[in-house]
């Protein structure tokens, strides 16, 4: 069981939750990154870059392709596993001020690790999960109201994203963080309403067979045109989620695939508590 956090560490918490969900918060200290003042292109302009691009297999199972709009200052990776060859946990920082997407890949099936839910800063520096956090079957902390609207959760089978209070009671959990918003209800319906602020951002979306890791870089996109995208059916050039959720956003913002020679880095701008980390699975 955890003490609670201070409450500076909590209001760092609250401030890191409405800046990705594009609310205003009050002023502070902590590191955040302003909106882009260029305007986010139309959806129709995504998709059809989506569509020009190619789709390489970094691994059998794993393709990978990038919608790219220099001009629009856009770059969406987009990684999709096949859910009969990997599976995801979730991963707690090596050192208290934190880790980075690289250092979360420690173990010898592990191909690809992106930042997962908020978390808090202390006066010293050193990180704690905002909410719900579940790792190797053990509860880190227990959820928090103001820490995200969904639970990214494995269980006995397969990954699943469920509303904060549908999800599972965390002792029947092998993995979960919380973090939100929902982007994608179930059935593939665009969950939200709100624009929010273009910033960088990160998701996670499932559909049938398929868990699918995806990064809007360089000025990244507003919630809704991120939602948009996750949303809209595949043969438009969308990525087809069934459901989908945010992730901790901003400068928290990275990932990495890890081949035998070669690798796709997206840095971040900071260190970050907790990430999600794909393996392969035996065959």
């Amino acid at each position: 069981m955890t003490s609670r956090p201070s409450h500076s560490r909590r209001r760092f918490a609250l401030v890191a939750a409405l800046i990705a969900m594009g609310i205003a918060a009050p002023s502070t200290s902590a590191q955040t990154t302003k909106p882009a003042e260029k305007p986010e292109p139309d959806l129709a302009l995504i998709l059809e870059s989506s569509r020009a691009a190619e789709n390489s297999e970094l691994l059998p199972g794993l393709d990978h392709r990038t919608i790219a709009l220099p001009a629009d200052g856009l770059a969406v990776h987009v990684f999709a596993f096949d859910t009969s060859r990997f599976g995801l946990r979730t991963v707690e920082q090596h050192a208290e001020t934190g880790s980075r997407a690289l250092d979360f890949l420690a173990g010898p099936g592990d191909v690809f690790a992106i930042n997962g839910g908020f978390f808090e800063r202390d006066d010293d520096g050193r990180l704690s999960p905002s909410g719900l956090l579940v790792v190797d079957g053990v509860t880190v902390v227990m959820e928090h109201e103001r820490a995200g609207s969904g639970v990214l959760h494995v269980g006995v089978g397969a990954a699943s994203i469920s509303y904060r209070a549908d999800a599972p009671a965390p002792g029947a959990l092998k993995s979960a963080v919380q973090v939100g918003p929902i982007l994608v209800d179930p059935g593939g319906k665009v969950g939200i309403r709100s624009q929010g602020v273009r910033d960088r951002r990160s998701a996670l979306c499932l559909r049938h067979g398929a868990i699918i890791a995806v990064v809007a870089d360089s000025d990244g996109l507003s919630l809704l045109r991120l939602a948009e995208l996750l949303a809209a059916p595949t043969g438009d050039g969308g990525v087809g989620c069934d459901i989908a959720i945010n992730l901790d956003g901003g400068p928290s913002t990275q990932a990495i695939w890890r081949g035998d020679t070669r690798e796709i880095v997206i840095p971040g701008g900071s260190t970050v508590q907790n990430a999600i980390v794909l393996s392969k699975l035996p065959q």
